[in-house]
């Protein structure tokens, strides 16, 4: 007997059917969220996440908390674990206004399935395939939670953007759009090398000659 797939919907129609059919008086948690839209929910969470990011100037400081949800979420997507946030955050209720921002949403992931959508994607759903996807996730996650002083360039862009790529390939099972992520995340990982290396280098330049001088002097 053939196996019976279920057919792909847009993201954008499964959150634009939730919405309709709540009254005023209820009240939903991301879980909530989550669970209804199958999971595909949690990556538009992810999205939302990132972007506060994708200009170069933003912020200082919510990288560091909105980083540590990220890996969080990374790593229950690498371990294919159940699509939710601890209860702590998950299950409290959202305030009656994030209606409003979900079905603003619905409008950016309408643009965005414009361009991504299901293709070539029969590997994204395999264990191993979900592992390096969500693995990668969390990588980029780390790198946008490291507590890097704001005048560091790009050092919060280039990982969200990675971040927001991996998220939109993986909701809507598009398995080109995921080498255009894997692009954004290999060259986030060299540029993040390049400054590993320089703040080497000004290290041995600039602190090695004071220790030394001190040394002298002991």
């Amino acid at each position: 007997m053939t196996p019976t797939v279920r057919p792909h919907r847009p993201l954008s129609q499964e959150l634009n059917e939730l919405l309709g059919g709540l009254r005023p008086e209820d009240r939903l948690s991301l879980n909530d969220v989550f669970l209804r839209t199958e999971g595909r929910g949690m990556f538009l969470f992810i999205i939302v996440l990132c972007l506060p990011f994708v200009t170069p100037i933003s912020i200082p400081g919510i990288s560091n908390v909105l980083g540590v949800v990220l890996i969080l979420l990374g790593i229950r997507l690498a371990f294919g674990l159940a699509p939710c946030l601890p209860p702590w955050i998950g299950d409290r209720p959202l305030p009656p206004g994030f209606q409003k921002v979900l079905r603003a949403s619905t409008k950016v992931i309408r643009i965005l399935e414009r361009w991504a959508r299901p293709r070539k994607d029969k590997w994204l759903n395999r264990p191993a395939a979900r592992l390096v996807n969500g693995g990668l996730l969390t990588l980029m996650a780390v790198l946008l939670a490291l507590p890097l002083p704001p005048l560091i360039p790009l050092s919060n862009t280039l990982p969200a953007y990675a971040i927001l790529f991996l998220a939109l390939s993986m909701m809507e099972e598009d398995g080109v759009l995921i080498w255009v992520a894997y692009g954004v995340a290999a060259f986030t990982c060299g540029y993040f090398y390049f400054l590993t290396d320089m703040i080497v280098m000004l290290v041995r330049k600039y602190a090695e000659p004071v220790l030394n001088w001190f040394g002298g002097w002991l």
